[in-house]
């Protein structure tokens, strides 16, 4: 920022010298022109007056009446008093010493030229005609002519003031364009520099930039990584679990049943003993149905066994039974199975999904659809609640819906997309993509199918 005020400021200064330099010549070149007009004036105003004067005089010689001669010396008087008045006022203003000795050699010129005609109206005047020819070639003429050339040197004097106010002039305005041009190419020389300075620290950043781009992609990667193998341990583990209290605790508790039925059979009926037989048979009946329960939530082994609609199916009964929401489950292309990875996945998100709609939603009612069409696997989940506050599904708000963020993750892991969104009829809508490749049904996957 500094570098570039400093250019910008130079530009500024540039731009003033530039006015300014134009503003002095223009104000020096008006002054001379000015000048010049003002002592043309004056030059005319002489010239005319002088050339006027030596008429005036002949004539007042030649015609010897007295009304005549008074008119022709209040003519001169007219002209005398013209030159008198715009001589003096132009002057002053003269700036040239040479010029200032030629006004004064006119003005004293002048003088003895005003001071010549007093013969022509003296008593002694003279009277014939040869006498006034001589009194003009002796007096008059030379006078006259003397103004004359006097006048003339100072109209070639003021030309040449004119040139070299010409010449200043125009030197002025060559040293201010070379003031402007060496203060544009400092502005120059210094952007280059701040452009240079700027371009390496930008590229500092951008490299900076990439490389924490890069290091977050990393960091991404590995995150997705870690968040897969997070669930595919937490798979194994529920599937681990869901077998032990299968085929343990369930085991276990079928035989306690079993145990029980046989001691049944030799307690009296009316005894307190086959009561508590009685009782003790019904909590292990309802406790092996619990832990049936809880090993399908864990992992349906329906899942495994029969494929994915069959275990969406069972679990939307299982969720209506529970709930009492009204579900209805549609599916379209699903004859061939999936890879377990993306069954995983579907179920799961459907699983998170109802428990959301079961507890956040309000609904009465919800359907969950499943289409498979041009290698992608299409999954959407709608209900008829109060919606969802969208700001809960923004990744700055992530916290508060870890749902959510399982739901997504799971998604993402598999390169799917998820979307939660608001039904314009009202309820939630999620809508979930995933690509998927068939399972290859041989003898290596038949082991692990009968296993669940």
């Amino acid at each position: 920022m500094a570098g570039f005020a400093v250019v910008f400021g130079l530009w500024l200064l540039s731009a003033y010298e530039l006015l300014r330099g134009l503003r002095d010549v223009e104000q020096g070149v008006t002054a001379v022109h000015e000048s010049f007009q003002r002592g043309e004036q004056v030059l005319t105003t002489v010239r005319t007056s002088v050339l006027l004067g030596s008429i005036y005089l002949r004539d007042a010689l030649i015609d010897s009446g007295q009304p005549t001669r008074q008119y022709y010396r209040g003519e001169l008087n007219r002209l005398r008093a013209e030159v008198d008045r715009v001589l003096p006022a132009y002057t002053p203003q003269v700036e040239s010493g040479i010029e200032r000795a030629h006004w004064a050699d006119l003005q004293r010129e002048l003088e003895e030229y005003w001071a010549s005609r007093e013969i022509i109206f003296a008593p002694d005047a003279p009277r014939t005609t040869t006498e006034a020819a001589a009194v003009l070639r002796r007096r008059i003429v030379p006078a006259r002519n003397s103004i004359l050339e006097i006048v003339d040197s100072l109209s070639a004097l003021q030309r040449e003031s004119r040139m070299r106010h010409g010449e200043e002039a125009a030197a002025q305005y060559r040293a201010a364009r070379a003031r402007v041009i060496s203060m544009a190419a400092m502005a120059i020389v210094v952007g280059l520099i701040v452009a240079f300075v700027v371009a390496r620290n930008v590229g500092g950043l951008e490299r900076q930039i990439d490389r924490q781009r890069l290091a977050a992609e990393r960091n991404r990667r590995d995150l997705e990584r870690l968040s897969a193998r997070l669930v595919t341990a937490q798979e194994e583990e529920r599937r681990s679990l869901a077998r032990e209290l299968h085929d343990a605790v369930g085991q276990a508790l079928t035989a306690i049943k079993m145990e029980m039925g046989v001691a049944l059979r030799g307690v009296d009926t009316e005894s307190r003993a086959r009561a508590s037989l009685d009782e003790a048979r019904a909590i292990a009946e309802t406790t092996l149905q619990s832990v049936r329960d809880l090993s399908q939530l864990l992992h349906p082994s329906m899942l495994d066994d029969f494929g994915l609609p069959e275990a969406l199916a069972a679990h939307l009964r299982s969720f209506s039974k529970r709930t009492g929401i009204r579900a209805q489950f549609t599916h379209e292309r699903m004859d061939e199975r999936l890879s377990p990875e993306v069954e995983v996945c579907v179920y799961r998100i459907v699983q998170e999904a109802l428990t959301n709609v079961a507890r956040h939603s309000g609904a009465s009612s919800c359907t969950v659809a499943l289409v498979r069409r041009d290698g992608f696997l299409h999954l959407t989940i709608e209900d008829d609640g109060r919606g969802i506050d969208q700001r809960t599904v923004r990744p700055a708000d992530a916290p508060r819906g870890l749902g959510l963020i399982g739901m997504r993750e799971r998604a993402q892991a598999l390169a799917g997309t998820f979307v939660i969104e608001n039904r314009a009829e009202g309820g939630t809508r999620v809508v979930v993509r995933l690509p998927v490749i068939t399972e290859v049904q041989g003898p290596s996957a038949e082991p692990q199918r009968l296993a669940g």
